[in-house]
């Protein structure tokens, strides 16, 4: 019996990028007739013609299929809608469709997947921006030690999972989920693949300092394991209004002394966001997307 997978691409304005990407996919299981693939993409309101080009796309290859969205709902709940059309007995893979990811790596790894087993396709080398890879390994950092060890480091939603797990994110309530953590925390078998993420060469990245991406994704993260977060901050602020104390009354050093204040303001700036995020959470559900 084929093994088949469901590969979730959610995307907004990938017109250049939309043929290269379906290309690549479709060669990569033309080699392999033990596997198959249907491609589901969640077009996020795009305004460019990133859908005209795969409705076309969609006469020639039956394996593909377009879901509308009816406005700009953001990448969680797109990748969410996604799950909604996978089929109870397939594998699910979630990609997207930028190209920095090889869309290869799916098709090799599903052909020598293991019953039960999760792909986590994990970042060795990433050709980003400064800001992006800065920020992520604080970020990754940081979760990890939260989460002693549950978050997997460098990798994000771009995984392979199979029915079992597929199944259980189709039946997802939460807001906003922190994907790299749910996919693994419903996997009972886990597989690390290194690859290289490449620059983006077409289009223009949605992760930014400016921007809610980043900021949304890691406190997402937190959430799962808030308490040790919270405490961490504590442990944090307490020792540096100490070290603020020790400092103020045996030697003034201006510099040292801005710099700590800087440090319990960045402190209580994550503490306010994170109880924010918990409240916010606690009081929204799942966004259901209105569809074409």
């Amino acid at each position: 019996m084929k093994k088949k997978v469901s590969i979730i691409a959610s995307f907004r304005n990938e017109e250049k990028n939309i043929n290269e990407f379906i290309d690549r996919i479709n060669n990569s299981f033309k080699k392999r007739k033990h596997i198959d693939y249907e491609l589901i993409f969640i077009d996020d309101f795009s305004n460019d013609l990133s859908n005209t080009l795969i409705k076309k796309a969609c006469t020639k290859n039956k394996r593909i299929k377009l879901i509308t969205l009816k406005k700009n709902y953001g990448s969680d709940p797109s990748i969410q809608t996604g799950f909604d059309f996978v089929n109870k007995k397939n594998y699910a893979a979630v990609i997207d469709c930028d190209l920095q990811e090889q869309p290869e790596l799916i098709a090799r790894n599903l052909s020598k997947i293991e019953k039960d087993q999760t792909i986590h396709f994990v970042r060795k080398k990433r050709e980003d921006n400064f800001f992006q890879r800065f920020y992520s390994k604080i970020a990754y950092l940081i979760l990890h030690f939260i989460s002693k060890g549950k978050i997997i480091m460098n990798t994000n939603h771009f995984k392979i999972i199979p029915p079992h797990v597929a199944k259980k994110i189709k039946k997802n309530k939460e807001i906003h989920p922190y994907w790299n953590y749910l996919f693994t925390k419903y996997s009972s078998k886990n597989k690390v693949v290194y690859y290289v993420k490449r620059k983006r060469i077409y289009g223009r990245s949605k992760f930014g300092i400016l921007s809610l991406n980043p900021w949304l994704t890691f406190f997402s993260g937190v959430h799962y394991f808030r308490r040790r977060f919270i405490n961490t901050i504590l442990i944090l602020l307490i020792i540096n209004f100490l070290i603020l104390l020790l400092i103020f009354y045996n030697f003034y050093h201006a510099v040292l002394i801005l710099f700590i204040n800087l440090f319990i303001l960045f402190l209580i700036a994550n503490l306010i966001i994170c109880s924010f995020v918990m409240y916010y959470k606690k009081k929204n559900k799942r966004i259901f997307c209105k569809y074409k």
